[in-house]
């Protein structure tokens, strides 16, 4: 996954917040496993989860200075993930600079990245002496806890994916549970924190699935459209894996054409600059980007209409802000 564009919405304060709170548990200079924690925390990218986690707190009548905390533990978390993710994917860069398990090697890479995970949780439990009720940082932790395993059964399902072709609906499903599942470990913990009733959790949860969607297929959208960010391009067809431009287009394409594209997902031996070529002129020829294009807005849209749910606030605004179909698609 890539960044989304956060707006800037009265948000300067929030980051500087974040990036003070960061600053001070992993100053420059800490060694050992701190050391590959703040390699992986600085420099700061868009701080989503963060974001997610305080706004879906405030819009639900919450404030900053008890999900603070929880800001940092979903950086943390989510952070942690990227660093395991890129091993998974042998992507060598992250946030414009070398991936972790480039400079530090893959085994201090993965017990980096499990520190995060852990740093996360402890970051979380200690919004209870910042004034959140005991109950509601129960609750938060189990929100995080799921939502971090129910990634991982998504992450397991797309592995199985890999060098194959699969139905546009399981594919679905699938980035359903592994994106959208992220943004609602965030804006979960920061409604449950801000002390949301089901009505509003329920917003958030839909809210978050269908963005996460939308969010996931601009990700795969930037190997094709031009716009090559985030990831390296090629790391998808690299790894074999049936984006949803690339399904879209060996629905519609001929039997002949249907072949090719599977043959380029399942060959582990053309270099992938080549294969990304040859898939790329695929996806072209058969309208892979435009259909994802729409696919992107139909959940936007979806996204943006959960949030009515919501009492009107500055804060849904912001958040529906995400749900912006020229944000995204």
């Amino acid at each position: 996954m890539t960044d989304i564009d956060v707006p800037q919405v009265a948000d300067t304060e929030v980051a500087t917040l974040l990036r003070a709170e960061v600053e001070d548990r992993w100053p420059s200079g800490v060694p050992g496993l701190d050391e590959v924690v703040r390699f992986g925390l600085v420099p700061f990218g868009k701080m989503m989860g963060p974001w997610l986690a305080i706004r879906s707190s405030l819009a639900v009548g919450g404030d900053t200075k008890t999900t603070l905390p929880a800001a940092v533990a979903l950086e943390c978390v989510q952070v942690g993930a990227m660093m395991h993710d890129d091993i998974i994917d042998h992507d060598g860069q992250r946030r414009a600079k070398p991936a972790a398990h480039a400079v530090f090697g893959e085994p201090t890479a993965i017990v980096g990245g499990d520190g995060l995970f852990f740093h996360g949780f402890a970051a979380l439990a200690e919004c209870h002496e910042a004034g959140a009720p005991a109950e509601r940082v129960a609750a938060a932790l189990t929100v995080l806890s799921r939502a971090g395993l129910r990634i991982g059964s998504a992450a397991i399902e797309e592995i199985r994916m890999s060098r194959a072709i699969c139905h546009v609906e399981t594919y679905l499903d699938m980035i359903r549970d592994k994106s959208g599942a992220l943004l609602w470990m965030a804006c979960g913990v920061g409604g449950t924190l801000g002390g949301g009733d089901d009505t509003a959790i329920k917003a958030l949860s839909d809210y978050s699935d269908q963005l996460g969607i939308a969010y996931q297929i601009r990700d795969d959208l930037m190997a094709y459209d031009g716009t090559h960010a985030g990831k390296p391009h090629i790391s998808d067809v690299r790894n074999g894996r049936p984006t949803l431009p690339v399904l879209i287009a060996h629905a519609r394409a001929p039997k002949r054409e249907q072949r090719e594209i599977e043959q380029l997902l399942a060959d582990t031996v053309t270099p992938a600059e080549e294969r990304y070529e040859a898939m790329s002129e695929l996806v072209h020829a058969y309208d892979g980007v435009p259909a994802s294009r729409d696919t992107s807005y139909q959940h936007v849209q979806t996204a943006s209409t959960a949030l009515e749910e919501l009492p009107p606030s500055e804060h849904r605004d912001a958040l529906a802000e995400l749900a912006v179909p020229g944000r995204l698609v």
